[in-house]
């Protein structure tokens, strides 16, 4: 998780500490929510999901048809706002 921890600093400019870092993880949902995103966290044994969605886009991961699955609800959030940083360099928001 370190790259990805490293490239959402570099887009973010919010320094995730480690693993167990979901201070500065709830800092990206604020700024995601500032956006204009609804970000959904959906935690059960064994799955940890994490979603967002836009009023002028839709439903983040529905674009793609995938189920947002990740290893941690802290690994989703970053890889959720890695996502919409990317949406927006292409101007798709």
């Amino acid at each position: 998780m370190e790259g990805l921890f490293e490239r959402v600093e570099r887009e973010y400019g919010v320094r995730i500490e480690g693993p167990e870092d979901m201070g500065n993880a709830w800092k990206l949902i604020e700024i995601l929510k500032e956006k204009g995103w609804v970000v959904y966290i959906i935690t059960a044994k064994g799955r940890e999901q994490v979603d967002a969605w836009h009023p002028d886009f839709g439903s983040l991961f529905a674009q793609f048809g995938e189920s947002p699955n990740f290893g941690s609800v802290l690994e989703g959030i970053c890889n959720v706002a890695l996502l919409v940083r990317e949406l927006e360099k292409k101007g798709v928001l």
